[in-house]
């Protein structure tokens, strides 16, 4: 496997800086859509349920190609993983607005699990890329990585707010988006090692690999990373899915309200992974994750008692400092010891599991229980990611593990 030890200097902080780009335009498309679902519920005119199932369908596609990302990794490389999986997210996209402008849920539906294939695929990719970045040069890099994500996701959220207020068209804001994504592997390609993710899936291949899948199911602290990752993930995700929502149907706020509300919480994560790893180095990573949880608790019960936007607000911001650090840090701890890939990959694989299907599946919640109400199911989840969050350690100190 090649990794940035093997590189030189320049060509790993050219490969550094690669990666930090994907992770920043991955978010972006998706958040600027995010932030219109009320308008998107109501051009391809279905109930919330029933927008549930139709992101669910991206789930699935997501998961489908996270269970699947492995094997195409350990024959082609992260490389083209990336690149193939940015390829037909935006191709996915692009066929997302088409029906959406046409109003057809059935077109709606089908591409979102096109966008959901490409998006397990290079997610993986580059968070293979950023784990092997870390654990060379021994430094916390992933949560700013993720800080990178975010960036983007805040970037295409205030794009999709300001597309709202003038009531510019839907169809050409995902058209632009998705032409601008595009254009990053278009450019950057060069700069990825090729052989990333290769040699080391050959050689777990070529022995007994069931042992090494037995010996992680018997690890302790991987169980409690896995099943802690699934609560922070819960909640991340249905923060990209139901915080609007729920602005709109249960606080009676206008979309740009909700969508400022939306703004709000990226921007908090964003701020939490910059100096995430700052944090955890110093605090250690169990200790960083229950705080965040805690106050993550915190602010979903100010919006689910608030009935105040101001306190919604407010509770956005809590929200996403909360579950800001879930994933890049459960994943750098897992990576830590023996066998660093395969305890990512299965932590990993919890955690898509969460971020994709369960949000979806809350909406047939919220439809039965109202929006808001439904958010304690997220404020179980944030119990469970405290409890959890022990199987992270309190290791201090950057170069811990990495």
């Amino acid at each position: 496997m090649t990794f940035a030890a093997d590189l030189s200097p320049r060509a790993t902080k050219a490969w550094h800086i690669t990666v930090l780009i994907y992770f920043t335009i991955f978010g972006l498309t998706f958040s600027s859509l995010m932030v219109r679902l009320p308008l998107v519920r109501e051009l391809v005119d279905v109930t919330t349920s029933e927008l549930g199932l139709i992101l669910f369908f991206g789930s699935i596609g997501s998961i489908t190609s996270v269970t699947l990302a492995g094997r195409f990794i350990a024959r082609f490389g992260t490389k083209v993983a990336v690149i193939t999986g940015v390829s037909i997210v935006t191709a996915g996209f692009v066929g997302q607005v088409s029906f959406i402008a046409n109003g057809s849920a059935v077109g709606y539906a089908v591409f979102a699990l096109v966008a959901g294939l490409g998006v397990g695929v290079a997610d993986v990719g580059i968070n293979v890329d950023g784990a092997a970045i870390e654990a060379a040069t021994g430094k916390t890099a992933l949560p700013k990585m993720h800080a990178g994500f975010s960036i983007g996701s805040l970037a295409g959220a205030g794009i999709g707010i300001f597309a709202t207020q003038i009531n510019f068209d839907l169809f050409w804001q995902i058209v632009i988006l998705s032409a601008i994504t595009m254009a990053v592997p278009l450019t950057t390609a060069r700069f990825l090692p090729a052989g990333n993710g290769i040699e080391e899936r050959k050689q777990a291949k070529g022995s007994k690999v069931r042992e090494p899948r037995a010996a992680i199911w018997k690890d302790r602290r991987i169980i409690f990373l896995a099943i802690g990752i699934l609560g922070i993930t819960l909640a991340e995700g249905a923060s990209n899915d139901w915080l609007t929502i729920a602005l709109v149907d249960d606080y009676q706020e206008s979309d740009a309200n909700a969508g400022i509300a939306y703004a709000v919480l990226l921007g908090a994560m964003t701020v939490t992974r910059f100096f995430g790893g700052n944090i955890a180095d110093r605090f250690g990573k169990a200790r960083t994750l229950q705080v965040l949880a805690f106050g993550g608790i915190i602010g979903l019960l100010l919006i689910i008692f608030g009935g105040n936007l101001y306190l919604a607000w407010l509770g956005a911001l809590l929200w996403g400092c909360g579950v800001a650090l879930g994933f890049p840090l459960y994943l750098s701890a897992a990576g830590e010891g023996e066998d660093p890939a395969r305890k990512v990959a299965f932590v990993a694989s919890s955690g898509y599991l969460a971020f994709l299907v369960g949000p979806p599946l809350l909406g047939f919640l919220g439809q039965a229980w109202g929006v808001t109400n439904m958010f304690f199911v997220l404020v179980a989840a944030l119990v469970v990611t405290f409890i959890f969050a022990a199987g992270a350690g309190n290791t201090k100190g950057a170069g811990s593990g990495h």
